[in-house]
């Protein structure tokens, strides 16, 4: 699953939620979650390597502040625990993705040197 779908699955409940959960930790997880999907749109057309790396550090912090706010919403009795798993599940995968998309953007960005 991608981010977009991850958000679409978040978006489609956001919408049941109580109203005055919707219009506070509901607003809070929705525009965190925009947030990840912004950093990851600029990671993808980042020109500069260095800003690569940046952009997708901050994916991953996003990514893992929606997990926080997602486990505060479901601790409080907002979001039921079947799509708390889902989310989460979502998340952990987009949090590898980043991991592995980082290291390999670094590698890039700090050649190795071996000596001859």
């Amino acid at each position: 699953m991608n981010t977009k779908a991850a958000y679409a699955l978040w978006h489609k409940y956001l919408v049941n939620l109580k109203r005055i959960d919707r219009y506070t930790i509901g607003t809070k997880i929705d525009e965190t979650f925009l947030e990840l999907l912004e950093f990851i749109f600029r990671s993808c057309f980042a020109y500069d390597k260095f800003e690569k790396v940046a952009m997708i550090s901050s994916a991953i912090g996003k990514s893992d502040l929606v997990k926080f706010e997602l486990q505060i919403a479901w601790e409080t009795d907002v979001i039921e625990n079947k799509i708390y798993g889902q989310l989460i599940l979502h998340l952990e995968h987009i949090g590898r993705m980043l991991g592995g998309w980082k290291k390999s953007a670094g590698e890039k960005t700090h050649p190795t040197h071996t000596n001859k």
